[in-house]
Parts: C-alpha cells; structure tokens; sequence
C-alpha cells in the first residue's frame, strides 16, 4: 500500500533537543562529573613525550589461544605434577566470567540505549579478557613443581586455609595493590602498562581482566601473597582454597567494573563500616572517571587514609526514558546456529560483525539443532525481548524476536503457527506498553509465508481485540528498494553501463528496482535468471542459464542460491588467463547482493570479480540523533549500520505513517522513503570498489 499523500503524515519530523545527550566518550565522562584537573599536566608529563606507548596500535592474534590453553596438560605430563588442579581452577574462572558477562549484559545494558559499548573496545576486550587466566594457569606449573605442600595439602586443612587466605588478603593484597596501583599510574608506567586497561572508559565486568601482558606479572606479585604467606607461616595451604579465591576475586572485581549506581546507605554512609572495607561499582568507576582517585582494590579505606578518595555519582541511567514506554517493535526470528553465536546474551564480543558461518556443518543439521533448542524455549517463552533503542530523542524502538528458527519458515505445515505467533507478539505487546508500530524482519515477511505480510495486516484487521486499535504493519521493503537502487547509481561507470544481469528480480524488491530502473535508465537493458517471466518490457529478458553472468559487468543478487550453482556458473572464469594488462574475456566485475543474512560466494582463483553486500545503511550518533542504542547488535553488521527494512520501519513510526506497508512495493514511494531516511542522516554503507 502507497503512503498516503495528506500534508500530515508528508511533513519532516522536528528532531528535538533533549536532555538525554550523545554517547560518545567524552559526554559519558562530562555527564559524570569528569574532571581534567585530575589528570597529570603537560608540565607533569613532558619528561616523557620519547615513551612509545605499547597499546596503542594494539593488535592481538588469537587463532592460537586454544593452542595456548592446551599447553599446561602437555607441560604437566612431562613434569609429572597433577593437571587436574590446574584445569578445574582455568575453567571454574572462565565459566563464571563468561555468567557475568552474559547477566550483565541481561539486567543491566540491554536497555540502557546511552551506554553503548564502542565495537573497538568490545573487538579489544573479547582478545585480551583470557590471556590473565592462561597466563596464570602457566604460573601455576612451577609453583606446583616447587611448592607441593602449596597446592596438595590434606584436605583437613581447607577450612583453615580459607581463613588464612582472607586475612592474608585483607592484611598483604589490598595495601600492596594500592601501592602497585599507584605506581602504574606514574606516567611513565602508565604509557608502558596501565593505558592498556584504560582504554576501557565506559566499562564492562571483563575489562577487570583486560591488562597489558608485562602488567599481569605485576598483578601475580600482588594477588600472590593471599595464599603464598600462609603457606610460608603454616606450611600448608590446598589448591581449592587458591581456585576458590581466584575465581570470587575475578567475580568481586567484574561487580567493580559493572556500569550500575548501588547507593544503599549501608555502603555509603560515612558512619557505615562497609563505606571504607567494601566498595561499590560506583567507586572503581569514578577511579575510571577521575583517573587519579579511588585506587583502592576491593577496600576504600587506603583512599580514605591517603587522600585520594573522591565521591563519583553515576548518572546516565538517571535519564533514560521510561521503561514502559516503546513505541516501535521489530519482530525478529532466529536466522541458525550461526545468529545463535552473535547473540549479545551469549557473546557480547561478537555482537557486531558478520555471522561466522559453520563451513563443515550441513544445514539440515544445523536448521534441527536450532528447531530443537527453540522448542525447549517456547516452554518458557513464545518470545525472546531484545535490545531497547531512542528514535529522534524521543521514541523507544525494540527488537523482539519470535522463538522460530530457519525449519519453521521452510516447512509449509508451519506456516499458520508462524503467522499467529506474530500477532500473538503485536496483541501481547499493545496490551503491555500500548505499542501501535510494528515491522516485520526478514523471514516473518516472506511471500510463501504470509504474501509479503499482508496476510499479517488481514489478520490483525479481523483480530476481535486489535481490529479497532490503530495498528500498523509494515515491512520496510520500500527502503530497501530505495537502497538497492541508489546503490547501484553510485557504482563508477553506471551511466554507461549497457546491462545488468539480475537474480532474484520477480521478488517484491527486485521488482521494484528494474521498475524504477526501466523508467529512469531508458536504455539500460536487463537480463533476469528466471523460469517466470513478470516483467513485460522491450528491455527485459529472461533466461535459465545462470553462466550468462558472465557476460555481464554487474550482478545484482537478490535472491539466495545454493553455492554449487554458483560455483558451477562461475567455473569459466576461475583460473582463466590474462594477458599482460587486460582482462579476462568475461566481463562480469561486480556480483553486489542484498540477501539476508549475506553468504560469501566462493571466488578463490577469480580475482576479477568482486562479491559485496549492499544495502546496508550507516547512521552515527556523532553526525545524526536519528537512532542511539543497540539497534545494530546481533544483525551481522557492524557498528551505527542497519539494514534498510529495519530503518524503514522506525522512518515510517518517525513520520507518523498511518496505512500499512506490506505486499507489493508502491515504486512511487521509494524516492520520498530515501529522502526522509537522508534527512535522518541515514546513508548507503559506501562500496570498497
């Protein structure tokens, strides 16, 4: 269905000013009383300008970390010293690292649109978080070997030991690590070592971990007389008292790097004990604030007695909108095993990015594994509540996901159970928050599923519930369109471009691309790899034959095939010969597709021919206050990008679209949906041609 053409629903939104402001670093740290006067001057720190700073083109290789973690069990077996121990205490700390990543991330940022983790320091942290644990995992080999009684004591002594290991904590670890940590923080250690670690402005709980590598053996010295002095005193001590400890140190110290305010009275009362003996995030954080304050590990009492305690309130969460407030819902599906990986809730490292593929497993395996997984969630759910989003400063956006997986969307007989769960999710969420605005994601819109989700719009018309309250359905495909069609004007050399070969131009996208483009390129011509013919037009013509693609400068992909058809279609020109300083015989140098989720195609002995994905939009909060928050995370895409369906439906909720948007593509509405999305700051991910 077109856009209706009244003056209201045409007129550009006004993006107010608001009091919730950017993300970016520097606002986080002025929002939170950030203050330069605690940092070192430039007279402080001129002695020190020759200093080559060792993180600052940090770059890390990690193919070789499961090498590294295996290393111990090879070292153990040649010195004859238990494994066991070493493993059990590695694991223990991983695991339970791993739990506070994932509940941290559950209660405390998936709703918090204004403390938006950059994608560096999340690609940063996912690299270095381990390398303290493996590191210590080698440690303990020597001290294993050389220290016995340290580690294989009676068991009888545990009890003792544990109490042994907390005073010695209290009495050795905590002055030593203010000192230590002191010393870090002299501008000369600081460029060396401790930069590395504050890097991390807005924090997460494994940026406790995330050290530069000669800092970890400063951190063994420290950490290490919590469980070596009572062994040197008493001359026993056992392994599970030192895995016990490590493991609640890495917990206690993640709780200090969490991005939460805990301000019970208990805690912050100079009359309370627990203000000087045990610390809240609020505390570390100002340390990461103020730079030169709050040194103190898990006990405030060093800062209090020094001088450098300094109060930090937290206030970004102070000015979130309401939480009952949404006033648009993307309903998403799980795409396999591989969208499982990049969920934020398992991995928050792999959030962004593309979907790291399984190559060795089959699909139909993959598609059950997934199809079993979420029968077991739909005993608890019929949805999945994803990230919360801010629209023009004003509005909530939020992706929620049905708990359907790729086999529900290929089977026919599952089709109407798809189609209720939808406007099961649309009643479920009016009746929760009062939501009018919902877009449809990839596979919840499909053409065999519910005709482009137009019989999702019949059925929420005929619903005895919703038919009366003003729902909205729309797909966004009319952006989409928009996308793909400018991103093919932009290609260098399009204006003399002859002909195009298409795949996938009898969908409602592609359709509506050769449409504009018979109407705006007169003499561009079109050859479509298709067995139906739909478009009538002098300059269409079809054929079955995939190879003519070959023939052909550019591809446009807009339909999936399987990698065998493509591999057949391309095997020409693998390999082929060129002469010195021209081309292959085949024309074909651009295969650009705009399928979800994007596939590589296998182009190994092909250097003449490019694959890229296309439409793919970028916004920035630094240039636009379109969209602030995780409306990016979990697509396969990388950081401020979106796919154009999704922003097509969040420029119709800005706009106050007041028809549905599903079906067939209205062609006319494709040029006034690419001038609003640029208007929003929205743009076309540029193509690295």
């Amino acid at each position: 269905m077109c856009m209706p053409t009244n003056k209201k629903a045409a007129s550009a939104p006004k993006l107010v000013s608001s009091t919730v402001s950017d993300t970016s670093s520097s606002s986080i740290l002025s929002n939170n009383a950030y203050d330069n006067s605690t940092r070192p001057t430039n007279e402080e720190t001129k002695h020190i300008n020759a200093v080559t700073s060792t993180h600052s083109d940090h770059v890390r290789t990690t193919q070789y970390d499961l090498l590294w973690f295996l290393g111990p069990a090879l070292i153990c077996h040649l010195l004859k010293t238990p494994i066991a121990p070493i493993y059990i205490i590695g694991l223990a700390r991983i695991i339970s690292t791993r739990l506070t990543l994932s509940l941290h991330y559950l209660c405390v940022d998936k709703d918090n649109y204004l403390n938006k983790i950059p994608a560096k320091q999340l690609e940063r942290e996912g690299d270095d978080y381990l390398v303290g644990t493996i590191l210590h995992m080698y440690a303990q080999i020597p001290l294993q070997v050389l220290f016995p009684g340290m580690f294989f004591s009676d068991a009888s002594v545990i009890g003792d030991s544990a109490i042994r290991c907390f005073w010695a904590h209290v009495l050795l670890v905590e002055p030593l690590y203010y000192a230590a940590h002191r010393w870090l923080h002299i501008p000369e250690n600081m460029k060396k070592m401790h930069g590395f670690h504050h890097l991390s402005i807005s924090t997460l709980p494994t940026t406790s971990l995330v050290q530069n590598f000669h800092e970890h053996f400063v951190y063994i010295a420290v950490f290490g007389p919590a469980f070596f002095a009572p062994f040197v005193v008493y001359g026993e001590m056992h392994w599970s008292i030192i895995g016990a400890y490590l493991v609640l140190f890495d917990l206690i110290n993640a709780y200090g790097h969490m991005n939460i305010k805990y301000r019970h009275p208990v805690f912050t009362s100079k009359w309370s004990p627990f203000q000087y003996f045990f610390y809240t995030p609020e505390f570390h954080l100002g340390h990461h604030a103020y730079f030169r304050a709050n040194y103190a590990l898990f006990m405030p009492i060093w800062d209090h007695m020094f001088g450098t305690w300094r109060s930090y309130k937290k206030t970004d969460t102070d000015r979130l909108l309401p939480a009952k407030q949404q006033d648009f819902v993307f309903i998403g599906h799980n795409a396999g095993l591989a969208h499982f990986m990049t969920c934020p809730e398992w991995n928050v490292y792999s959030a962004y990015g593309p979907f790291r593929t399984f190559k060795y497993l089959p699909y139909q395996v993959e598609f059950m594994f997934c199809a079993a997984v979420a029968c077991v969630i739909r005993l608890f759910m019929s949805a999945y509540t994803c990230s919360r989003y801010m629209i023009i400063e004003k509005l909530i956006g939020r992706v929620i996901c049905i708990c359907r997986t790729p086999i529900d969307y290929i089977d026919p007989k599952r089709y109407a159970t798809v189609n209720k769960d939808i406007v099961k999710l649309i009643a479920s969420q009016y009746k929760a928050h009062g939501t009018k605005c919902f877009g449809l994601g990839n596979l919840n819109k499909m053409k065999q599923l519910n005709d482009g989700g137009q019989l999702i719009s019949d059925m929420v018309q005929a619903d005895p519930f919703l038919k009366d309250k003003g729902i909205r359905v729309w797909t966004g495909d009319t952006m989409t369109a928009a996308s793909v069609y400018h991103q093919l004007l932009d290609l260098p050399g399009f204006d003399t471009l002859e002909s195009i070969f298409f795949i996938g131009a009898n969908g409602k996208i592609g359709n509506a691309v050769c449409k504009h483009l018979l109407d705006t390129k007169p003499n561009l011509k079109i050859r479509i790899y298709s067995l139906s013919h739909t478009i009538d037009h002098p300059n269409v013509s079809y054929t079955s034959d995939l190879a003519e693609l070959l023939n052909h400068k550019v591809v446009m992909v807009g339909k999936q095939l399987s990698p065998r058809k493509f591999s057949k279609a391309l095997a020409p020109s693998r390999y082929a010969s060129s002469k010195k300083g021209e081309l292959t015989p085949y024309k074909c140098r651009w295969i650009l597709d705009y399928t979800v989720p994007y596939v590589p195609i296998d182009l190994t002995g092909i250097p003449n021919i490019e694959h890229r994905q296309i439409a793919v939009l970028e916004t920035s909060p630094e240039s636009s206050n379109f969209l602030k928050g995780h409306f990016d995370i979990g697509f396969g895409l990388e950081q401020h990008q979106i796919y154009p369906c999704h922003a097509g439906c969040i420029i119709n909720t800005v706009y106050g679209r007041d028809t549905d948007e599903v079906g067939e593509i209205c062609v006319k509405d494709m040029m006034t949906m690419w001038k609003r999305g640029l208007e929003l700051g929205l743009k076309n991910r540029p193509l690295k041609i």
